[in-house]
C-alpha cells in the first residue's frame, strides 16, 4: 500500500495502530502478482440494501484517492465510501443507513470531512462493528447517530501520531553526511539522514495535537459522555466501550441489527 508506506515514513499523520500499519504495508508490498489478481477478481464488499436498510461497508485500511493497486491489496477509498453513503442518502427506498465497519484505521486525509458529512445526514445512521473500529474508523463511526458493537469487538484508539525515522547516526557510520539546502526553518523535516530540529519537532507536535483535539471534538459531537481519559489512544472491547459511552449499545450480529431496524 503505497499511501500507507509513505505515511509511515513521516509524510502524513496516522490514525492507525503502528504495528497494524506496518503489517498491512508489508503484506501488500510482499503480495505476488497472483495474489493481487485474486484480490482484484475476488468479491469486494459493496453497498447493498436489505429492506429499508442501506448497508455501506467500511472495511480495510482507510485512505483517500487511492491507486487501483492500493484497493486491490485491501484498502478502502474514502471517495468511494462517501459516494456510497450519498447514494443511500438519496435512495427513496432507504430509511436507515448502516455503516458496517471492519478497519484498524488509516491515514488522516479526508476522515474529518467524511465524518462531518455523516453526522449531518437527514436519515438515521447506525455504525456497526463485529471486528474492529479503531482510530480513523472509529472517528467515522462515532459520527453516526448510533454506534453498536458486538461484545468482543475492538473499539476506540482515539489518537494521532507521526513516525519519522532518524537515520543520521547510520549515515554517519557509513561516512555519509546529508547536506540540506533549504529556505524556511521548518522545511525539509524528516529528510533521510537528518535529525529533526527542536523547532521542527515542536511544529509537528502542534499538528498532531490539533488533529487529536479535532478527533475528540468530533467524537463528542454524538458521543457526549466519553471521558478525556478514554481518548488517549487505547482500545476497548465492545462491552467495555458500551459502559464508557463510546458505543451506544451491543448487538449479536449485523443480521440481528438489520432485522431490528426492519421491524
Amino acid at each position: 500500500m503505497r499511501f500507507l508506506t509513505n505515511a509511515l515514513s513521516g509524510r502524513e499523520a496516522l490514525l492507525i495502530d503502528p504495528v497494524r500499519a506496518r503489517q498491512h504495508a508489508d503484506a501488500a508490498n510482499a503480495s505476488g502478482l497472483g495474489d493481487m489478481i485474486a484480490q482484484f477478481f475476488g468479491e469486494k464488499p459493496k453497498a447493498y440494501k436489505a429492506g429499508k436498510v442501506g448497508i455501506v461497508p467500511l472495511r480495510g485500511v482507510i485512505g483517500k484517492s487511492l491507486l487501483p493497486i492500493d484497493k486491490m491489496t485491501g484498502a478502502v477509498d474514502l471517495d468511494e465510501f462517501d459516494r456510497d453513503l450519498e447514494d443511500m442518502e438519496n435512495d427513496d427506498e432507504v430509511e436507515v443507513i448502516v455503516v458496517d465497519i471492519s478497519s484498524p484505521g488509516g491515514t488522516v486525509t479526508g476522515v474529518e470531512e467524511v465524518a462531518s458529512r455523516l453526522s449531518r445526514y437527514s436519515k438515521p445512521t447506525v455504525a456497526f462493528t463485529d471486528t474492529e473500529a479503531a482510530s480513523a474508523a472509529y472517528w467515522i463511526g462515532a459520527s453516526a447517530d448510533r454506534f453498536v458493537a458486538t461484545p468482543s469487538a475492538t473499539v476506540g484508539s482515539v489518537g494521532v501520531y507521526m513516525a519519522i525515522p532518524d537515520f543520521s547516526e547510520a549515515f554517519k557510520q557509513a561516512g555519509v553526511k546529508m547536506e540540506v539546502i533549504k529556505a524556511g526553518k521548518l522545511k525539509g523535516a524528516g529528510i533521510e539522514g537528518t535529525s529533526l530540529s527542536d523547532e521542527q519537532k515542536a511544529d509537528l507536535q502542534a499538528q498532531v495535537n490539533e488533529l487529536h483535539a479535532d478527533f475528540k471534538a468530533s467524537v463528542r459531537g454524538k458521543r457526549k459522555m466519553v471521558a478525556d481519559a478514554d481518548m488517549e489512544g487505547q482500545v476497548f472491547s465492545g462491552k467495555v466501550a458500551a459502559r464508557k459511552g463510546m458505543v451506544t449499545g451491543l448487538v449479536g450480529s449485523l443480521n440481528e441489527l438489520i432485522r431490528s431496524l426492519n421491524a
